[in-house]
């Protein structure tokens, strides 16, 4: 009891141990503000990555590989296993207007994409954000004759009759837009149209947007051989219906939304009959037709919720070894998953987080030296105390018992006020940026130029838990070496101390 009682003592009668439990605070803050905001970054990129991403995804080279429905359907027989959506990879040229740029090019089945990824959830413009850049543009009410309300009536009626969503979830031109004979619509990236500028909070303006612009698509085919001699470049026009933001930049400046069909068509991996004799009088086609089948690039699949990424891998490796086993003929195919497809990203984030943990954390040893100065300094000044103790029984265990109990009071209390002063922040922390920039017109995280609108934070329970554990195992070991040398302390000469 005695051991409690002094504990509680110096902790409310000295002014040296509340700077031990300030730099204690401090550091746990720091250290924990520092991980929250990597890993809040961390898993907004983790969760960008999975936007326009399957789970699982089967795949070929950039020849493709056949006999995809089948295998569609031997993985959907699997009770792990949701959804699954083919698609077509190859990248080309586009012309928007004068710009001409490379870009990827895929092809999608925008339902079924939308089943296994986040496709229409990204899907950014929607008929709203013409209505809105109409009002913002339009003459205050008092200020408008008849012939401008009018005007304004006639725009609203055409803006209520463009569902942008369904534009880019079927690829359908709305009817308002007048782009001529082009047939289909495309859904770019966000960041792939030029005139795109992010304003200060992060959003874009509708009136920059490449919307209902003809696009000029070029790609070049490849033979199942992998022959580039004998196929010509296929061209083709769209009219921009909507642009996507899946958040990973590079996928937002570098991607082109294109049919499933259209673009398996200008591939020339579409089913066709080929022959391979020809009437040497008349150069026409011999004998009966060689059926080659449709191909695709990859195969996206969705699990089930609850089923574990490397067993939904597992499940997904088995039916694909099974499916070449009973084709012979099948292109190799690789099975891969979503964190494999973007491990260079997600790992270099990762490592930064780490790299940056370390870092905080060696900078937090000043805690253990603040802590060991300050109770050597106690040590000191208790000597009489000291020697009092054990003149009347203590034992040399109890006297470093009342010394670490002090380190351990101190780390507990420290690490208590670090994780209330880092949640604080960390939980209001776009709130702070907003108070400081009307204070003194700065912002730490400037949407315009970061390409996430608002400073990614969150608090993990695990790190958390982590942080404040070692925090206080810090505190106590820098109170190891002033309570040995308190243990040590002859009662004769502590007494005879000044």
């Amino acid at each position: 009891m005695y051991k409690l009682l002094l504990i509680g003592k110096y902790l409310r009668r000295k002014l040296a141990p509340m700077f031990a439990a300030l730099a204690v605070m401090l550091c746990t803050a720091m250290v924990m503000i520092v991980i929250s905001v990597m890993g809040g970054f961390l898993t907004m990129m983790r969760a960008s990555a999975q936007t326009l991403t399957g789970q699982i995804t089967v795949y070929s080279d950039l020849t493709g590989f056949e006999g995809y429905k089948k295998l569609s359907e031997l993985l959907l027989e699997h009770p792990d296993i949701e959804a699954a959506t083919p698609l077509i990879r190859s990248y080309g040229l586009i012309k928007l207007h004068d710009v001409t740029k490379t870009v990827e090019v895929i092809g999608i089945e925008p339902a079924t994409f939308t089943q296994v990824t986040g496709y229409r959830e990204s899907l950014y413009w929607s008929k709203d954000d013409y209505l809105q850049m109409l009002d913002k543009m339009s003459p205050p009410l008092d200020e408008r004759t008849p012939e401008i309300q009018k005007g304004i009536d006639r725009w609203k009626k055409s803006y209520d009759q463009m569902d942008l969503v369904e534009a880019g979830m079927t690829f359908q031109i709305p009817k308002p837009w007048s782009v001529g004979a082009i047939e289909y619509g495309c859904v770019m990236g966000i960041e792939v149209n030029p005139w795109n500028v992010r304003t200060d909070t992060g959003r874009y303006g509708i009136q920059n947007a490449g919307l209902g612009l003809p696009i000029t698509l070029t790609v070049l085919p490849l033979a199942q051989s992998g022959s580039l001699q004998t196929l010509s470049p296929s061209v083709r026009k769209f009219a921009v219906v909507n642009e996507f933001k899946s958040g990973l930049y590079d996928v937002d400046a570098n991607r082109v939304c294109v049919p499933f069909a259209v673009l398996q068509e200008m591939l020339d991996m579409h089913p066709k009959q080929v022959w391979e004799t020809f009437d040497p009088q008349t150069g026409e086609p011999a004998g009966d037709p060689t059926i080659m089948p449709a191909r695709i690039s990859e195969l996206m699949i969705q699990g089930r919720d609850g089923v574990a990424l490397d067993q939904l891998k597992d499940d997904v490796q088995t039916i694909v070894n099974a499916f070449i086993a009973s084709h012979r003929q099948q292109s190799p195919l690789w099975v891969q998953t979503w964190e494999e497809r973007h491990a260079t990203l997600l790992g270099a984030v990762e490592k930064e987080k780490g790299l940056l943990t370390v870092l905080f954390a060696i900078i937090s040893v000043v805690a253990i030296v603040m802590i060991a100065v300050i109770f050597y300094m106690i040590v000191q000044d208790k000597t009489r105390d000291i020697g009092t103790l054990r003149a009347i029984g203590a034992s040399r265990s109890g006297v470093a018992s009342i010394f670490l109990g002090y380190g351990l009071a101190i780390g507990i209390v420290g690490s208590a006020l670090g994780f209330a002063l880092a949640a604080s922040i960390v939980l209001n922390l776009n709130e702070i940026q907003d108070i400081l920039f009307k204070l003194f017109g700065f912002k730490m995280w400037d949407p315009s130029v970061y390409y996430f609108e608002r400073i990614p934070s969150q608090l993990d329970p695990k790190e958390v838990t982590i942080i404040l554990l070692a925090s206080v195992f810090s505190s106590l070991v820098g109170s190891v070496v002033p309570a040995w040398r308190a243990s040590r302390q002859d009662p004769v000469e502590a007494l005879r101390y000044e």
